[in-house]
């Protein structure tokens, strides 16, 4: 089994096999002590969902999660009268113009990634160079007003409104092929404080090919404010369907 650690578009450290290089994440965070045997033991044992290959949702952390397909698929000309589109337009303007104005014709090549009765999701080129513009309609007038913009931010698989966190494998034990535990440990993608995830991992998804295991962790957040301090690394035991074999261990985390 080969696996290699690259830099990912946010400056985290990603894991990638020579199979599936476009396939890859995990979000760079401070290294605890390693876990003991013990600790091992006592560790969580997770029972994973069954998964396609590519997830069903991803998200760039700042609007609507959305299909992949969405990136792809031909993009339909916008309707300047559309209010949600009118506030586009206005963020462009700023954007690109002293004056503050901008022609219809400038949201050409724009996109709708997602769409909710109070939001919606505009998007213009691809990864990695997606720029993202989420558009709300808030306050008693019910009013469109741009909510975030984003530029070049990486996509993350997103279950449930939940972005996926990343993992690597216990460095101090090599995966046998006759495994059906992996032993993992998984650094959270939100602020936590500085706290690990034990008591809030859930199950997680996991794709199971003739080459390669893509696993893709999820954890719940911590409500309210949080310090921005490093999470710490929670181990996490995942059981497997089947045994390893000679398959590629993919962390699904991140959608390149």
């Amino acid at each position: 089994m080969e696996l290699g650690q690259v830099p990912g578009a946010d400056g985290s450290l990603t894991m990638m096999s020579d199979v599936s290089a476009r396939r890859f994440g995990r979000l760079f965070g401070r290294r605890s002590p390693f876990p003991t045997e013990r600790d091992w033991e006592r560790a969580v044992l997770l029972e994973p969902r069954p998964a396609s290959y590519d997830p069903d949702l991803v998200s760039e952390g700042a609007g609507l999660p959305f299909p992949p397909a969405a990136l792809g698929a031909p993009a339909r000309r916008l309707e300047a009268n559309d209010p949600a589109v009118a506030a586009l337009i206005a963020v462009i303007a700023r954007q690109k113009t002293p004056t503050g104005r901008a022609p219809v014709h400038a949201i050409d090549g724009w996109r709708v990634l997602a769409r909710s009765d109070d939001e919606v999701l505009f998007a213009h080129g691809l990864p990695p160079d997606l720029v993202t513009v989420a558009i709300r309609r808030q306050g008693r007038r019910q009013t469109w007003t741009p909510a975030a913009v984003s530029k070049a931010r990486p996509l993350r698989a997103t279950r449930d409104g939940i972005r996926a966190s990343g993992w690597r494998l216990d460095p101090t034990r090599e995966p046998d092929p006759q495994d059906t535990v992996l032993r993992v440990l998984v650094t959270e993608q939100t602020w936590a404080g500085g706290s690990r995830a034990d008591t809030r991992l859930l199950a997680p998804d996991l794709h199971v090919g003739a080459d390669e295991l893509v696993l893709t962790m999820f954890v719940t957040p911590r409500p309210g404010f949080q310090v921005r301090a490093p999470n710490p690394e929670t181990p996490a035991r995942v059981a497997l369907p089947e045994p390893i074999g000679r398959r590629q261990l993919i962390d699904g985390a991140l959608y390149e």
